[in-house]
């Protein structure tokens, strides 16, 4: 038995006013022209997946124009059994999950009941982009496979808006201050930490994927670069959570006259190079390709280890931004026992000479999903 999403139940979400759909435990290609609905499919998946959108940050986005609220309904399989996860939120109420009909006070809850990867055109600026990207990729990462991390990330963006509304103030509050900054260092040492970790582990993977995907010409290495941790190396906890403490202190002056905190995990950054040198700055838009691709991959391997069983692949018109030798690697990739779900404008942009046993092909149409029957051949 593996993770995968067997049924998907949607009510004023995006431009669906209401939807019942079954997917193969295998491949799910979603196609149809543009402006119709695919990727508010995949986002409705990332939704259940993680509690948010993977496109804004304003949940009421989500709803569909003209309604008050959304309904998001997932069937889940695996290896433990079945899930039923849903998520409703509307303009006057706050967000609701319920897991087995049973309603949860959290929404951290979600963690350990659904994952998911998503690859999409705008990660293609992963490398380019600023470090809060970065910072993103490996928050949503490890806030899936742990509740202890996603506790402290959300503990640490709370105290982080509390420390910096008291930097702003006429007069500091001193000893409010010195609470703020203990607790912040204590947070923040535990995400320094688990971030330093999985980069370490994601490293070698991502390599070994983007060796493959260049054909050995070029190498690949990843360092997490943080104030409160040795680039390249393992940092302990107590010795990282010293670091920021006294980091904080160096720093006290200048916060003051800029009002703002200038130390933590918010500042952090994942460095990448590609064949020995800083991909920020020097990578082609081939070579970023290629190693955004290796590290989804590596993404992808990691969670598995992680939760010992492969999470959902949602990958959002990416065949049409990547050139058929990449595009072949990854539709091989994920044949691989990965539930994934693929939107295309074009099935040829997919170059699948041969569908896989488990698959299925699905038209959306302003707002609708038929299985595609000719497709199935």
């Amino acid at each position: 038995m593996r993770l995968y999403l067997a049924a998907l139940q949607l009510e004023s979400f995006r431009n669906y006013d209401s939807l019942s759909i079954r997917f193969s435990p295998g491949l799910n290609v979603l196609h149809g022209d543009n402006a119709q609905g695919k990727t508010n499919l995949l986002e409705a998946i990332h939704f259940l997946a993680t509690g948010k959108s993977h496109r804004t940050s304003r949940d009421q986005d989500l709803i569909q124009e003209g309604k008050d609220a959304l309904r998001a309904r997932a069937e889940v399989v695996r290896k433990t059994g079945s899930i039923d996860l849903e998520l409703q939120y509307g303009h006057e109420t706050r967000k609701q999950l319920k897991i087995n009909g049973i309603p949860e006070r959290k929404i951290a809850r979600l963690v350990g009941s659904l994952a998911a990867v998503l690859f999409s055109p705008d990660d293609l600026q992963l490398l380019k982009g600023p470090p809060s990207g970065r910072r993103r990729f490996l928050d949503l990462e490890l806030s899936q496979i742990s509740q202890n991390y996603l506790h402290h990330l959300m503990t640490y963006n709370r105290l982080l808006a509390q420390r910096n509304t008291l930097l702003k103030q006429p007069v500091v509050d001193e000893g409010l201050m010195a609470v703020y900054d203990e607790q912040l260092v204590e947070s923040g040492a535990q995400l320094i930490v688990r971030r330093a970790e999985a980069v370490r582990r994601l490293s070698p993977i991502a390599a070994r994927y983007h060796e493959m995907l260049s054909d050995g010409r070029e190498g690949l290495r990843l360092a997490y670069q943080s104030q409160g941790a040795d680039e390249g190396g393992q940092p302990d906890l107590l010795e990282t959570a010293d670091r920021l403490r006294r980091a904080l202190t160096r720093v006290r002056h200048e916060e003051r006259r800029r009002q703002v905190t200038l130390v933590g995990p918010h500042r952090d950054d994942l460095a990448i190079w590609v064949a020995g040198r800083d991909a920020r700055l020097y990578a082609s838009q081939g070579q970023q390709r290629t190693a955004v691709l290796a590290l989804k991959l590596a993404e992808l391997q990691f969670m598995t280890e992680e939760i010992g069983e492969a999470p959902l692949l949602l990958l959002d018109d990416v065949a049409s931004e990547l050139d058929p030798h990449r595009r072949h690697y990854l539709l091989a990739a994920v044949q691989e026992g990965v539930q994934s779900f693929i939107t295309c404008t074009d099935l040829d942009d997919l170059m699948v000479r041969q569908w896989p046993a488990e698959h299925r092909l699905f038209r959306v149409r302003s707002g609708t999903v038929n299985l595609d029957e000719k497709g199935l051949a």
